[in-house]
């Protein structure tokens, strides 16, 4: 969880970092540790924030950064988007490189339509897998990636969820969708490349542990992966690109 303590809204989020006004409400779904979710708070303060996530491990890790209380306008909440019951009472609902972990995304962004209130904001972050790129790649990596990739289709996760934002949002009855398509290219010395690197380190760690325990990878690929990724990391001409896309869409 450490690599994701440099984040900031500027360097992760511009769009809604560009939305917030204080005063206004937000419902952060899939906060993760909340380092977002604090700043988000901060900067809409006095309004409510709830930062939700459905891994309980990620909620107690965010309150144990922020504990309860200690932020008057904001609380944590373990649940799962698509069984919420929120009904027109935000005005910003937040999801952030978070559809791509629900294998049924359509459902997701119908409950946070229906949580915002009326002319509210459904804002969308999401990257497309398919996509992400790295200069000359260990051919155990790639063989990690492929895997990923396959893992993921068998998990109903949509791969290229980047791309498809704007049809979930027209789907989902909201209007007036504007969607921005960004490549980011990081390079071993960028100040930010071992954060970006790094989650895919993180992967390796996590995700790559549930694809042994599927049967899509042998845990000795996984850590072959993991050993030529962290020797990649130290090339100096090494760089790694993602293509991500944000979508914000208003509720009728």
């Amino acid at each position: 969880m450490a690599i994701m303590a440099p984040l900031t809204l500027a360097n992760s989020h511009p769009t809604l970092l560009g939305i917030l006004e204080p005063g206004m409400s937000v419902l952060d779904v899939g906060c993760g540790p909340g380092t977002l979710t604090v700043e988000i708070a901060r900067r809409v303060d006095p309004a409510a924030v709830i930062g939700m996530d459905l891994n309980p491990e990620m909620i107690r890790a965010a309150e144990g950064a922020s504990p309860p209380g200690e932020i008057p306008n904001l609380i944590f909440h373990a649940g799962d988007i698509r069984e919420c019951n929120w009904h027109e009472e935000w005005a910003v609902v937040n999801a952030a490189r978070t559809l791509q972990w629900i294998p049924d995304p359509m459902v997701a962004v119908r409950r946070m339509a229906r949580a915002a209130v009326p002319g509210g904001l459904i804002v969308l972050l999401d990257v497309d897998h398919t996509r992400t790129a790295w200069s000359d790649p260990p051919q155990a990596w790639t063989r990690f990636h492929e895997a990923f990739l396959t893992w993921r289709e068998g998990c109903r996760f949509d791969n290229a969820i980047g791309r498809h934002l704007s049809l979930l949002c027209e789907e989902a009855g909201l209007v007036e969708t504007a969607s921005t398509s960004t490549i980011t290219t990081v390079r071993a010395d960028d100040h930010g490349f071992f954060r970006a690197a790094g989650r895919w380190r993180m992967m390796v760690e996590s995700r790559g542990r549930q694809m042994v325990a599927a049967g899509y990878l042998a845990e000795m690929d996984r850590r072959a992966a993991l050993g030529a990724f962290t020797e990649w990391m130290q090339q100096r001409d090494a760089t790694q690109t993602v293509h991500e896309t944000c979508a914000v869409a208003r509720r009728p």
